[in-house]
């Protein structure tokens, strides 16, 4: 009797702990400015928890994926992609490039539906400063008419493709730029470049540190809403597909005449998916540093609440052999840095990977502003700047978004507009009031 009491009891106990466990599990640590969570006083359970648990979950999805390796899946992702219905479709490239002597470009390309494409060019020169693409703040561009899509990153003077997966994509751009800082007279320019690498693709589905997602995943509170959130991590994983690649930028810029010869250490990105819905992302920040030793870096910072990553750390370190050191621990904490709307000029921080320590020092040469989304529901603050890695002279470019709350396209920007795309976001507003409309197709 005293035996089965013993068990009994030993057995509530065991119930009682592990209700005690859910419950402090389900608790939300303190708010930094009511938005980033700060580590709780349970932070090292949870993390430990949710390292084992990411860990295993990329065991089971990915030690098997040879495909990831072969010349098919290769050609398919790194090529222009064809956008789905899904009404939030969207396909994406970015390079950007320095060198030593200071040139720096940025270019980024967005193909959405109906032949939409969002777009922007910033060329930085130290003899003459700062020029972008003349519509900028704005990014939007109609390559169609609206009834049939672009399966391109092409049009209005832009013409970006790929000449062998994942070792070369040409960049060119025929058209015009201004000076950014004072808004002068657009400058005729051709742009012919190549950017061509020898180096393997950081997978980010794979290859980021479980070390950072297990951070960012311990500072949530395990609720239901985390937990039916989890339920979908697979089935949104292989909705968002972005990949990125360290190599050279080189090629020749003719700007008003003047000829120009760059050979810039670079990098680039392709997203492409149905889930970037930037309504759902509080703020980021990423830093694309080239250092003079021929490292490279990539360090960021995501907080999209709506998706428990409050304060989600990513990037990696680039050897000069091209061998990627993912990060898995950084102090960058976004709170820190820009929170009030405006990035600061100055930066330190300190990024750690499996294998070492990085002091980076950061100081801005020029900075401006676009605007992103269809009513402007994101601010981007693109600094150019120069650093030292632990000791290690460098040059890079770094993007602060901002929710632009209240956002709405100006009417002197979006006069021009095509008249079908004035229908469609029409249609959208009706929408968002709940209004009955059949006229159009809802894709934005």
């Amino acid at each position: 009797m005293y035996l089965i009491g013993a068990v009994f009891g030993g057995f509530v106990a065991l119930l009682l702990f592990l209700a005690l466990i859910i419950v402090v599990l389900r608790l939300q640590s303190q708010l930094i400015f009511g938005i980033y969570p700060a580590k709780g006083i349970f932070y090292q359970l949870k993390y430990v928890i949710a390292l084992l648990l990411v860990k295993r979950l990329r065991h089971r999805v990915y030690h098997n994926k040879d495909e990831l390796k072969s010349p098919e899946f290769l050609a398919k992702i790194d090529c222009p992609q064809t956008l789905s219905d899904n009404p939030q479709s969207y396909d994406v490239v970015t390079f950007i490039g320095a060198s030593e002597q200071g040139e720096k470009i940025f270019m980024n390309l967005e193909r959405r539906r109906r032949g939409v494409l969002k777009a922007c060019i910033y060329l930085y020169l130290p003899e003459l400063g700062l020029y972008c693409t003349p519509k900028l703040p704005d990014m939007l561009y109609f390559t169609t008419d609206g009834s049939h899509e672009n399966d391109e990153f092409k049009g209005c003077g832009f013409h970006v493709y790929p000449e062998e997966s994942m070792r070369a994509w040409r960049i060119r751009y025929e058209g015009e730029l201004r000076p950014v800082a004072t808004g002068g007279k657009l400058l005729p320019v051709e742009m012919d470049l190549q950017f061509i690498t020898q180096a393997p693709f950081f997978y980010y589905n794979r290859d980021l540190s479980s070390a950072v997602i297990a951070d960012s995943v311990a500072r949530e509170a395990w609720n239901d809403a985390f937990y039916n959130l989890l339920k979908s991590v697979p089935e949104m994983v292989e909705k968002r597909i972005h990949y990125e690649q360290s190599g050279q930028l080189a090629g020749e810029v003719q700007l008003s005449g003047r000829s120009f010869e760059l050979q810039l250490r670079g990098f680039r990105d392709h997203s492409f998916g149905t889930e970037r819905c930037l309504s759902n992302i509080n703020r980021y920040v990423y830093v694309a540093l080239f250092l003079a030793d021929g490292t490279s870096m990539m360090v960021g910072n995501l907080s999209q609440p709506a998706f428990f990553l409050s304060s989600l750390k990513v990037g990696y370190v680039c050897t000069p052999t091209g061998v990627y050191e993912p990060i898995t621990g950084c102090n960058f904490e976004l709170y820190s840095y820009g929170e009030k709307g405006t990035p600061p000029r100055h930066k330190n921080f300190i990024v750690q990977t499996s294998k070492a320590k990085y002091f980076v020092q950061i100081e801005e040469q020029q900075s401006t502003v676009r605007y992103v989304g269809a009513d402007w529901a994101a601010k981007i603050y693109n600094q150019f700047v120069a650093c030292t890695v632990n000791g290690v002279r460098g040059q890079g470019i770094t993007e602060y978004l901002y929710k632009n709350k209240n956002s709405e396209r100006p009417e002197a920007v979006s006069a021009t507009d095509p008249e079908w795309f004035r229908r469609v976001k029409s249609f959208e507003r009706s929408l968002s009031k709940c209004e009955d409309d059949d006229s159009e197709v809802f894709f934005f």
